[in-house]
């Protein structure tokens, strides 16, 4: 079977021809779905193999531009601020930088001694960028001796769950990475999927057919199908055990509204 590889084309069908700067060619391109390959590299919490450490947890694993910076100092602050959050849901994070481990451990000492918040999540030296070349973390039109803000949220299965890139001047959101975490494994435990500005707790969508006895049993709640495309379900809390049997009830709350079933 042959392939063929055709020249992009303007709006007018007029051949558009890429100067040779632009044309590039890649060993791997990292993409939604993607097994993270082993690697061993060295962190400021010693030599890191990366499956071992990984493995069973989420994994935030993010370029932090270059050590002693002012956006990346206020990066690392946000995220080391929020432990408690990353160990209850069973994060872990991994930072890449061309920086030395000498002088990452020399701007963590003096972050802890400004903002009083020690960095406990271990920051790789990336020699060469190497590692953040092959990740996709250098962009020459951003700047060519560090990388641009990109982040791979990896699930336990070292399995590329989402992909991010921020530009140099652009700091990342905390809450955000968190929320996206808590999203991807919602879909990872039930199969449901997370509506436009989700947060935890708020209500699902029910993406497949399952029986509506699953629904209620996975969510302690009856789903509602607000169209014949759109099923959702507002999951119940620990705080919401119900009295009676959810599936006796026939009025179920969803944003404030009653719905009757």
């Amino acid at each position: 079977m042959a392939i063929q590889f055709f020249s992009p084309r303007g709006a007018h069908n007029e051949i558009i021809k890429l100067p040779t700067s632009l044309r590039r060619t890649v060993k791997w391109l990292p993409q939604i779905g993607d097994i993270v390959p082993d690697f061993t590299i060295e962190t400021t919490q010693g030599v890191l193999r990366f499956w071992d450490w990984a493995e069973g947890s989420w994994v935030h694993l993010f370029s932090t531009p270059h050590a002693g910076t002012p956006v990346c100092t206020t990066e690392v602050v946000s995220i080391a601020s929020c432990a408690d959050a990353w160990e209850a849901n069973n994060v872990k994070h991994l930072s890449l930088t061309g920086a030395t481990i000498t002088d990452q451990l020399a701007w963590h000492d003096e972050i802890e001694a400004v903002f009083k918040t020690p960095i406990h999540f271990p920051c790789a030296y990336d020699p060469g960028h190497q590692l953040s070349k092959l990740f996709g973390m250098m962009h020459e039109k951003q700047a060519t001796d560090r990388s641009i803000r990109k982040s791979f949220i990896i699930d336990p299965a070292h399995r590329i769950g989402l992909i991010q890139e921020y530009p140099l001047y652009v700091g990342r959101n905390t809450e955000e990475i968190l929320r996206i975490v808590k999203a991807l494994q919602v879909r990872s435990e039930t199969g449901a999927a997370t509506p436009a500005d989700w947060y935890g707790g708020d209500m699902v969508v029910i993406v497949d057919n399952r029986p509506e006895k699953e629904v209620i049993a996975e969510f302690g709640n009856a789903s509602v199908r607000l169209t014949p495309y759109l099923r959702v379900v507002s999951p119940r809390g620990p705080e919401d055990e119900p009295t009676s049997d959810p599936a006796n009830d026939l009025i179920y709350e969803i944003d404030g509204d009653l719905i009757e079933t």
